[in-house]
């Protein structure tokens, strides 16, 4: 799990432990490492957090839209191009969040749109 991987990283970089690893790429996830440095195995996927509660919220793709505003949508590579035309980006129309495209569970759009940022 790359969470796991950041919270080992963080323990190597900083010699000290009792510390989460969080990782915001194609999704989230989490890892921890104990006050010894030892990776604990118990956090894992958090791209199923539900962060927004609006009912009217964008649809999660890998659910087929049965739920909304959950973190992957929010964080990491997704967060990052759903912003993308906000932030200034210019982007081809079907790299724009409210584009079909964008709402898959490809990732092929969302690194092409990450290169453009």
């Amino acid at each position: 799990n790359d969470g796991e991987v950041t919270a080992w990283a963080a323990v190597q970089a900083i010699k000290k432990g009792n510390v989460m690893g969080i990782s915001m790429g194609s999704s989230e996830g989490a890892g921890y490492a104990n006050e010894d440095g030892n990776l604990m195995g118990w956090i894992s996927e958090l791209c199923y957090v539900k962060l927004d509660l609006n009912p009217k919220a964008p649809t999660d793709p890998w659910s087929k839209g049965a739920h909304r505003g959950l973190s992957h949508l929010y964080l990491g590579q997704r967060g990052a191009t759903k912003l993308a035309v906000k932030g200034g980006v210019e982007v081809p129309e079907n790299y724009k969040f409210s584009h079909p495209d964008m709402s898959t569970i490809k990732h092929e759009h969302h690194a092409q749109c990450l290169k453009l940022i």
